[in-house]
């Protein structure tokens, strides 16, 4: 499977690598894209949002190892799976951030730009 970085996925791991208590989450992606990259489409499929036939979003929860917080106080990674063997990042979140997290609209957006 081919990985691609959306332009809003780029700018969020610079956002927090900023915020300097998020510096291991290259590493924490990484545990993500590996399984990607081997063909597992992991986390949950994200339903409501109105995507093209044979596609799917979906939402993976990721432990912070910066902080040393599980699953469920880490990120959240939400990616697009396009066709077969390419798949879209599209954005990442920390749980803690609200005013971060994206509404169905804004992640229709997001797919809408890669689809174009």
């Amino acid at each position: 499977m081919a990985i691609f970085w959306a332009d809003k996925f780029a700018e969020d791991i610079k956002y927090y690598l900023k915020k300097k208590k998020y510096l291991k989450i290259r590493d924490d992606v990484k545990t993500v894209t590996d399984e990607l990259e081997n063909g597992n489409l992991i986390g949950d499929r994200l339903e409501g949002i109105k995507l093209p036939e044979g596609t799917a979003a979906y939402k993976v929860r990721i432990a912070n190892s910066s902080a040393n917080v599980g699953k469920s106080n880490g990120f959240r990674l939400l990616y697009y799976v396009a066709i077969e063997d390419e798949i879209y990042l599209l954005t990442i979140y920390s749980k803690k951030d609200d005013e971060r997290i994206p509404n169905d609209a804004q992640i229709s957006m997001l797919i809408a730009n890669i689809i174009k």
